[in-house]
């Protein structure tokens, strides 16, 4: 069988790789920066995986059927998981199931290269992980429901890309100021603001706390099983000078940190939109309010606290600090 290569310029082939197969035929097309000869080797590699591939036992014709199946068997999935298998979807959901691994590979290099369409800026290696990440999920849930005899997605094909975490903290003044803004257009924002300021959280546990996981004898706030990253249950601690705002919260609202709209006690949900107005009010640039999960941490340990503590509060199981 010949290699079907076609040069593009100086070291560039466009690469066509077509493997037949009882139905059909299995097809990878790829864009090869390299020598000739590095390129018909690419070749070989790439059609001698898809080969591999078709041996895969599988009741899903392409990568999109398998979406499709994952994103309704995990029911309601965050607004932001929505929108990334939405792209994976359009990005690969044609792709024949027993061709999706090399397929992956072609894909992860085209992000490794190119910038987003989206927004312009280089793909960070965190955004390719999560990307792989949430593939891999969805293979996994078809293995353990026996619709896959195994998941082609390994770490040993496809490694974490080292991730480098954010520097990004404001100093005290700033904070002060950003509460001032906060307290002046989105008021409802500033007791969990205080909060994550200074108890390492993610957002979605803060803004799913509800009054039955508050424990005033005790000063702590219940984050249950099944509502964590990691799934398991966490114990927040109340600072000093906030014990006055839970006990002085309304009877009405069944959540710890709230919206109120025409009388009733809301969900603050996503407030990405009001967070980044109050911080351009602010004059503050490129903060995040994740940052503040690993702000809160830092200051923890510099004042004393023990890390293994400040690593229980905040539910990491490694050292995310860097210390």
């Amino acid at each position: 069988m010949g290699l079907n290569i076609k040069p593009l310029g100086r070291n560039r082939f466009f690469l066509d790789v077509r493997v037949r197969r009882p139905g059909g035929t299995d097809r990878i097309r790829e864009t090869f920066e390299g020598t000739r000869q590095a390129a018909e080797e690419r070749f070989v590699q790439l059609r001698k995986e898809i080969k591999d591939a078709q041996e895969l036992t599988c009741r899903f014709e392409t990568f999109g059927d398998l979406i499709r199946f994952y994103t309704g068997k995990k029911g309601g999935l965050v607004y932001k998981d929505e929108r990334a298998f939405a792209t994976l979807d359009h990005d690969l959901g044609d792709t024949p199931l027993p061709a999706f691994p090399a397929r992956l590979e072609a894909y992860v290099a085209h992000m490794r290269r190119h910038p987003s369409p989206r927004t312009g800026k280089p793909y960070s290696n965190a955004s390719i992980n999560r990307a792989v990440a949430r593939i891999r999920a969805a293979f996994n849930v078809a293995v353990n429901t026996e619709l896959l005899d195994r998941n082609p997605i390994t770490l040993a094909r496809f490694p974490k890309l080292r991730e480098v975490p954010r520097d990004a903290a404001l100093n005290t003044e700033n904070r002060r100021h950003l509460l001032t803004i906060l307290e002046q257009h989105a008021p409802h924002l500033v007791p969990l603001s205080r909060f994550a300021f200074q108890v390492p959280c993610r957002k979605s546990e803060l803004v799913n706390m509800r009054r039955e996981d508050l424990d005033l004898i005790n000063n702590a706030i219940r984050v249950r099983n099944g509502t964590t990253k990691n799934d398991q249950g966490i114990w927040k601690p109340i600072p000093p000078d906030m014990v006055g705002y839970f006990r002085s919260m309304p009877s009405e609202t069944p959540f710890l940190f709230y919206r109120q709209e025409k009388g009733a006690y809301l969900p603050l949900g996503d407030f990405k939109r009001a967070w980044k107005t109050c911080l351009r009010l602010a004059g503050i640039g490129d903060y995040h309010f994740h940052d503040t999960r690993a702000q809160a941490a830092t200051d923890l340990i510099d004042n004393g606290t023990p890390e293994r503590v400040v690593m229980q509060i905040a539910g990491w199981r490694t050292d995310m600090l860097g210390r």
